[in-house]
């Protein structure tokens, strides 16, 4: 087999790959140069079924999806609770709620590693990156209800993990 090809249609391949997950370009950039070393040491097995540059897509997703893990790991990624207060104090400032929250967020992290590539692209970017439908299901190639459909099973399942590890919703008052 001859030596892949490594240049700057490769990286805009990869970055357009990364950036469609991240919405973040310096971190687009990091996936994209992670993705690029990683395909370069494993060329050799590339098996030519599919282009080049679906295979190198698929790394790139796949770093990405590795920084949005990682950064709901160490509790990177604001929660709704947290955009909802941003003026108001933040729950850093308590510790027994930091605590639960760098909990949660790495229950989060775990269930997003038990979906699939496809349920973990369509979760990201509805319910982190604020991708719409439309959008959505132009990103993975389906039409907009099955993209629907994709991000309601990958919230559910996540729900269901985190429910599982005894996590439960915001309590809501009785009116």
């Amino acid at each position: 087999m001859s030596t892949l090809q490594f240049g700057s249609q490769e990286w805009q391949v990869a970055y357009a790959a990364a950036i469609r997950v991240l919405r973040d370009p310096h971190r687009a950039d990091d996936a994209a140069q992670d993705a690029m070393i990683r395909a370069y040491r494993r060329q050799s097995t590339f098996s030519g079924r599919g282009s080049f540059h679906g295979w190198l897509r698929r790394i790139a997703r796949n770093c990405a999806l590795s920084i949005v893990r990682r950064a709901a790991e160490q509790r990177e990624i604001p929660s709704s609770d947290d955009l909802a207060n941003s003026g108001a104090a933040c729950a850093a400032d308590d510790p027994v709620e930091n605590v639960a929250g760098n909990q949660l967020a790495r229950c989060l992290g775990r269930g997003l590693n038990e979906l699939n590539e496809l349920d973990q692209i369509a979760f990201t970017e509805r319910y982190l990156n604020g991708t719409s439908e439309r959008e959505l299901g132009a990103l993975l190639h389906v039409s907009t209800n099955a993209a629907k459909q994709r991000a309601f099973r990958a919230r559910r399942s996540i729900r269901q993990h985190v429910t599982a590890a005894g996590w439960h919703g915001p309590r809501r008052r009785a009116a």
